[in-house]
């Protein structure tokens, strides 16, 4: 049935959107270096980044739905290389996208309006924060050529 294809590429853009698009905006927020927008911006941020574990989740269920209804083999390599890049992303955003964002949100509500708290200051500029935004950016585009382009398939 292809309603399950629909389904899972409808979630995963979902999914992706409620990610990376809030995100980019943090990280250009957090780099203002303004912390009542910190504060304020972070947490509204929050209630979304709950969601996002759901979306992605529902996703893959809706992916190995759609492998198994569209009489598809689940060791195509396409869908082999999208495991591994789907766990990488899972692992890169629940130890390094969420733990930041919590980290900066508690660190912004107990630092002075005027200027970040040095510990504010250092978990703004960690720079592993630029090399995960550019991560994100870049598997998803490999997610969108692997799907759509199916190679060794």
């Amino acid at each position: 049935m292809r309603i399950f294809v629909f389904l899972h590429v409808l979630t995963m853009f979902a999914a992706v959107a409620a990610s990376i698009g809030p995100a980019y905006l943090l990280h250009r927020i957090a780099r203002t270096g303004d912390v009542p927008t910190i504060r304020r911006v972070f947490a509204l941020a929050a209630p979304l980044g709950k969601a996002i574990p759901i979306l992605f989740t529902s996703g893959a269920a809706l992916g190995i739905v759609a492998i198994f209804t569209n009489k598809l083999n689940p060791f195509e390599p396409f869908l082999l290389i999208a495991y591994v890049m789907f766990a990488m992303a899972a692992i890169t955003g629940s130890t390094v996208n969420g733990p930041w964002q919590r980290r900066v949100t508690q660190l912004a509500a107990e630092s002075p309006d005027e200027a970040p708290s040095p510990e504010l200051a250092a978990a703004l500029h960690d720079p592993r924060m630029r090399a995960v935004d550019w991560f994100d950016r870049l598997i998803i585009l490999a997610f969108v050529f692997d799907m759509v382009v199916k190679p060794f398939s």
